[in-house]
């Protein structure tokens, strides 16, 4: 009986030590604040940079062809369309 009992420990005590192995294998090491830093400036900035530059880029069209604010607000449509798709495409490559 007493053998039996110890057995049982001791299977119970393989799988917790597989369960923790196992969940020590998943654990990421240090370094996550870092790397969640990097994931915001990854998403924000294209998104800032682009917009700016569509605004930017349509505002001097605009004042060379005389076409009021059309290009302005086209090209930082565009510029926002890119940026979102680029901080997408960050965001889905980061694994998070």
């Amino acid at each position: 009986m007493a053998e039996r009992l110890e057995s049982a420990r001791r299977e119970e005590a393989r799988k917790q030590a597989r369960k923790d192995l196992s969940r020590y294998q998943r654990r990421t090491p240090g370094g996550d604040f870092w790397r969640a830093l990097a994931l915001i400036g990854s998403v924000g900035w294209p998104i800032v940079i682009l917009s700016t530059g569509g605004a930017l880029v349509g505002r001097q069209l605009d004042a060379w062809l005389g076409t009021g604010v059309k290009l302005t607000l086209l090209l930082l449509l565009v510029g926002t369309v890119v940026g979102c798709l680029m901080a997408f495409r960050a965001v889905r490559g980061s694994g998070t």
